[in-house]
């Protein structure tokens, strides 16, 4: 009996060794150069979203860097819209802090907003439910609402509502595009850009002049001048810079793709897990998490790896991170773009 719970005991370890040799890291063949983090936060990131990133102290930083406002910790960041910070509380209510005045407007709603944009007066919500919501902000009452498929899992990078002149455009949890009319506030289209069960929001939604971009985790449409276009791949964040889009992949790769969704450019980094995306000039960043910078030359697709030290050796960035137009944020460092 001994004898045979030692022999499981060896398959045992065995089984978890071979388990963890087996998984694949980023193995650069070649080191361009090393840095260590200069800036520094006054705490460390505890959320983030795609519009800001909260700090254990409260803390915001927004796509325009670090705010005045602090949040305790019932409240969540949702957005910095128009002239107003969108704050979630305890998932019964909304506040919005008025960026010139610093008072606040509280707007009730049945269960958790997940992301919001503001335009003048109006105010346009999606819950948890996968409810889509238009709020007055003056007198705070619904003037639409329409309840989609309720989304079990979804991916932490949330869209938000767009307004255009006339429009409001809904990123749903369920894989679609609502394009409600302002001044009826009836549904003018209902576009599906994927119908995968799980994990299937709108991830990024971009309007640059009549042409719209919008992806889920696994599917990229675009809108130019009426006709559609659709891209497949396995998506973990994208960025529409200077007509193209930029794709990172679960596969390591970085795609170039023009306004029509073709390929134009393409690397892959064997096993490289990135995140974020900053497009400078004629380079595109992002970082790798077993500890690298990479820099991409988007003219012909040749890029740098650059070692991020630590305190005792590479320094590993898997934990969370944000970024905006100039900075990439990891915990509680950030690098500017800029400043090189």
């Amino acid at each position: 009996m001994i004898k045979n719970s030692f022999v499981y005991l060896i398959f045992a370890i065995l089984f978890v060794f071979v388990g963890c040799s087996s998984k694949k890291f980023f193995e650069p063949t070649k080191i361009d150069s090393f840095m260590k983090f200069k800036d520094k936060l006054t705490d460390h990131i505890q959320t983030s979203n795609r519009f800001g990133a909260v700090l254990k102290n409260g803390s915001v930083i927004t796509q325009n860097g670090v705010s005045y406002i602090k949040l305790d910790k019932n409240s969540l960041f949702l957005n910095d819209s128009d002239d107003y910070y969108i704050i979630t509380q305890k998932c019964d209510q909304i506040e919005l802090i008025n960026k010139k005045t610093q008072e606040s407007i509280f707007i009730p709603v049945d269960t958790c907003a997940l992301s919001a944009s503001i335009k003048a007066d109006k105010l346009a919500v999606i819950l948890a439910d996968n409810s889509t919501n238009i709020y007055d902000i003056k007198t705070k009452e619904i003037l639409f609402s329409q309840k989609g498929t309720p989304s079990i899992a979804i991916n932490s990078l949330l869209s938000a509502p767009i307004f255009l002149d006339t429009l409001v455009v809904f990123p749903t949890l369920d894989g679609r595009l609502l394009v409600v009319d302002e001044k009826s506030y009836s549904i003018v289209r209902n576009i599906i850009i994927n119908s995968e069960k799980f994990f299937n929001n709108v991830i990024y939604l971009m309007v640059d002049g009549e042409n719209m971009f919008a992806a889920t985790p696994k599917r990229i449409m675009s809108i130019i001048s009426g006709r559609e276009f659709s891209y497949d791949a396995d998506i973990r964040d994208i960025l529409y810079d200077k007509n193209y889009l930029y794709v990172l992949t679960l596969e390591g790769q970085i795609i170039q793709l023009d306004k029509t969704l073709r390929e134009t450019n393409k690397v892959k980094l064997p096993f490289a897990t990135l995140n974020a995306i900053v497009v400078i000039g004629n380079k595109l960043y992002t970082i790798e998490k077993t500890g690298y910078l990479i820099e991409l030359n988007i003219d012909n697709f040749t890029y740098k790896v650059i070692e991020v030290k630590g305190m005792f050796g590479k320094k590993k960035l898997d934990k969370i991170n944000f970024y905006d137009k100039n900075r990439i944020y990891y915990d509680q460092y950030y690098i500017d773009f800029t400043k090189e």
